[in-house]
């Protein structure tokens, strides 16, 4: 069945909303005011041909932009991209029934190759051994021989590993059959420091020609720094297991961001765009407005970047972690930067921030960045027991920062949003929001 329709609503994420047989889809890479011939088929609703454009629509870069799901935007021009994402955060507010003032988004001067990460899923297709993304809402993988938004040198490292795995024999892992060696190569890098981690996860310790693809890699790419083998038995979408073992070099790289130095391990949380990190921590201390004589928490910490930046502006910080491993490197983080007034707990924030209300600890400030899923109840619950001055909100996700803000907004003024474009070509921004104790 096909119908030529036009697209009368987008919804916040830049789905085109489409009316089809009695059923409501979302169809990607359709702009308001588009018409279209569509088609319903098994994998729902498809675009046959665009019939009108809009004037906003650009010429994706990707050219397997059509079939991978990993950027969402590319169709849509830069400054419309940033639109979008300021009325995203104004929708979410608006659900909530807030009405808070949201500056516009802060644009990334480089909206391509930004990723200081890359995470490659191999496998077959058509008797060659391929590496890509899943396409979007399915288990099947897009050859991405170039990935616009990933950093270039880390996409040339991707391409030489299928060649040396055809040449070494090593098959991709088939978790239906339980068969192959690589499972998926994640690729870390620092433009600041030029260090490259390459590590490569298979089901198993078991990895017959790793030693002649380790030599020929590195033949290829003597750029590369550091390489570690991971292995995840599970049958999970989560990419790295709990084992690994260093091949070569110090089994970490290193950035630099306003000034400071961070080691980055394979398992370690990093934002991926280095250049907009500084931009939004530039904003954080802005928002803060830190003294000498301020205590902060730095709740979800991961491996210390906020909380070490900080530390140059405050009399202490303390710092709050329930990855071992990100508190492991925060620890060395601190020593690296020689930083004296930092200290981190290897605890779940919720219950940290419990020891502190329970003993009655007092603050001058919060910063949190917390993952998707937002704040524990429990958690903004204790923020209203103690009473800082200032809660400095970092979010990855503006629906449930302005959940969170409904409760916060009993006991603080909700200042001031900043949006920053983080991730561009993709629906996802970033947000830092200043709260102020009424």
């Amino acid at each position: 069945m096909t119908k030529e329709l036009e697209v009368k609503k987008v919804n916040p994420l830049g789905y085109a909303v489409i009316d089809f047989d009695n059923k409501t889809y979302l169809v990607p890479n359709l702009l308001m005011g588009e018409k279209a011939i569509l088609e319903l088929t098994k994998r729902g609703l498809q675009i046959v041909k665009r019939i009108a454009n809009s004037p906003d629509r650009v010429k994706p870069v990707c050219p397997i932009y059509d079939q991978c799901g990993g950027c969402q935007l590319q169709h849509l021009s830069y400054q419309n991209q940033l639109k979008l994402k300021h009325e995203q955060v104004v929708h979410f507010l608006a659900q909530e029934k807030l009405n808070y003032p949201v500056l516009p988004v802060i644009g990334s001067a480089n909206p391509l190759n930004y990723r200081n990460k890359i995470q490659m899923v191999y496998g077959i297709h058509k008797q060659k051994i391929v590496a890509g993304f899943y396409e979007e809402n399915t288990h099947k993988i897009v050859n991405a021989h170039d990935c616009d938004i990933q950093d270039k040198i880390s996409n040339q490292i991707i391409n030489t590993i299928k060649v040396l795995m055809k040449k070494h024999k090593l098959l991709p892992y088939d978790e239906d059959k339980d068969e192959g060696i690589i499972r998926h190569v994640m690729i870390k890098r620092s433009e600041a420091t030029k260090e490259i981690l390459v590590i490569i996860v298979t089901p198993s310790s078991f990895f017959p020609g790793r030693n002649n693809l380790l030599k020929d890699l590195l033949k290829a790419h003597p750029e590369i720094t550091s390489m570690v083998h991971n292995f995840n038995p599970r049958q999970t979408s989560v990419v790295l297991g709990d084992q690994e073992k260093t091949l070569f070099g110090k089994g970490y790289i290193e950035d630099i961001l306003l000034n400071k130095r961070f080691v980055i391990g394979s398992k370690t949380f990093y934002q991926i765009n280095s250049k907009q990190t500084e931009v939004l921590y530039n904003k954080v201390i802005e928002f803060l407005e830190p003294t000498k004589n301020d205590t902060i928490l730095d709740a979800y910490a991961g491996i210390g970047t906020i909380g070490i930046i900080l530390s140059s502006y405050v009399k202490q910080v303390v710092a709050v972690e329930i990855n071992k491993d990100s508190v492991l490197n925060a620890r060395k983080n601190a020593s690296l930067n020689q930083v004296s007034n930092f200290r981190i707990e290897a605890t779940d924030a919720k219950d940290y921030i419990q020891f502190l209300q329970d003993n009655q600890i007092n603050l001058d400030a919060i910063v949190v960045d917390p993952p998707r899923a937002g704040l524990e109840l429990p958690f903004i619950e204790s923020i209203m027991a103690i009473k800082p001055k200032k809660v400095i909100y970092v979010s990855c996700n503006p629906e449930t920062l302005a959940r969170d803000l409904r409760q916060l907004s009993k006991l603080y003024n909700v200042d001031k949003i900043q949006p920053v474009d983080m991730f561009s070509q993709t629906y996802h921004v970033e947000n830092v929001c200043l709260l102020t104790l009424k």
